[in-house]
Formats: structure tokens, sequence, C-alpha cells
């Protein structure tokens, strides 16, 4: 199969957070033959994405030793009990709208979102006259999130105790919503509970019988 072209949009992966609810690193936990945070980069530049970005905190040090070999770049937000809005500015500054036509905000504790969904939301959004784009699984809105560039200067400087979420839920008339076959949309990474169900749901995916397909490599 020929490499999928790649897309003109920069993917800013969120990998600040503490993960204290789990007791902290939770980005740095085994999954497959490597790790969370390694997986969810992996799974962005099968896409192909033009650039990524990946926004480190607390555990800049052991994410960006774990990620050296990949090609991308860091943005480092130094408030760690800042939220998620803060960590999105800090990836956006070191971006440059004028060499893409759009952008992903994708957290980092979603590994198993798959590159063909990230290629539909993008050229859905592409195709559309939407300036945002949000997948949809099971009637449940995940991530990443995709924005036209044209939204850029409203994403970075727009302030919200809710942070984005107003941009992102506040005016349906903006937002373009695509139903993926993908739980990995919806499979993020907030407890014990969670991390087994991505083991499990990583173990049906790599496994052809139970799925019918391969998981991104």
């Amino acid at each position: 199969m020929s490499k999928a072209q790649t897309l003109p949009v920069t993917a800013i992966v969120l990998a600040a957070g503490q993960g204290s609810r789990m007791g902290g690193g939770k980005l740095l936990l085994p999954l497959g033959d490597s790790s969370v945070i390694e997986q969810t980069v992996k799974s962005m530049l099968s896409v192909p994405v033009k650039d990524l970005v990946v926004v480190t905190g607390v555990y800049k040090a052991a994410i960006e030793f774990r990620l050296r070999k990949f090609p991308l770049k860091f943005a480092f937000n130094p408030a760690p009990s800042s939220d998620m809005a803060e960590s999105i500015r800090c990836g956006l500054k070191i971006v440059n709208p004028r060499e893409i036509e759009a952008f992903l905000i994708m957290p980092a504790d979603m590994p198993l979102v798959l590159p063909e969904t990230v290629r539909k939301l993008v050229n859905s959004l592409l195709d559309s006259d939407k300036p945002v784009c949000v997948p949809v699984f099971r009637n449940r809105r995940g991530h990443p999130v995709a924005f036209r560039t044209n939204f850029y200067e409203r994403v970075l400087n727009f302030r919200s105790h809710q942070g984005i979420r107003p941009l992102v839920y506040g005016d349906p008339h903006q937002v373009l919503l695509v139903e993926v076959d993908d739980e990995g949309v919806t499979a993020d990474l907030d407890n014990w509970d969670d991390y087994r169900r991505l083991l499990k749901l990583w173990a049906q995916r790599r496994n052809p019988a139970q799925t019918g397909g391969d998981e991104a490599k």
C-alpha cells in the first residue's frame, strides 16, 4: 500500500499534565512494545501530519527522552497546575499558521486514535465551510479536535474558565461533527480502569481475527 499523502496540518499533542489521579507519569505506562505517549505520537506521525508539536510539563525530561528518535518539536508549559488551554497556547506559539491549513489538538493520553480517523477528520473539515471539526463515536464527542487556521488567533488568545470548550461546544453552526468507527477517539486515560480498558482494546486491535484489520504500527 502506498504511503498516505501528508496532510497540511500541525498536530499539537498535550503531554504537560501531572496525571496525579494515577500517581503521576501515566503517559510513560507501557502499551504494546513502547509507552502511551510513544503510541500517541506514532499514530499522529502515521497519518502523516506536516508537523507535530508535543507540549511537555512536569515529566519533560522523561517524555523528551522517550520521544528523542521521532521527527517532532517540543514546547514547554512551565505551569504544572494550569489548565489544558495554557498547554494549547504553548504549542500554538511555535506553530506557523501560514504553513498549514489546519491544526489538531490531541490529548497525549489517547493512544488508540487511528491514523485513518485523523485523515477523515481533516479532509472532512477542509471540504466543509466549518472552522472546527470533532469526531463522534456512538453519540460521544471525542478527540482530536481540528481547527482551520483562520481560527488560530482566536484559539491562541481565547480566555475562559472553561478552557477552549466554548469554542468547541458553544456555536453548533461552526462545528462539523464527523461520525467515526473508532473507539479510540473516546478512550482516554484518567484512572486505572481506563488503563485496563486501553490494554484490552490494544490487544483486540492487534488481533486480526477479532478486528478484521491491523492497528497502526
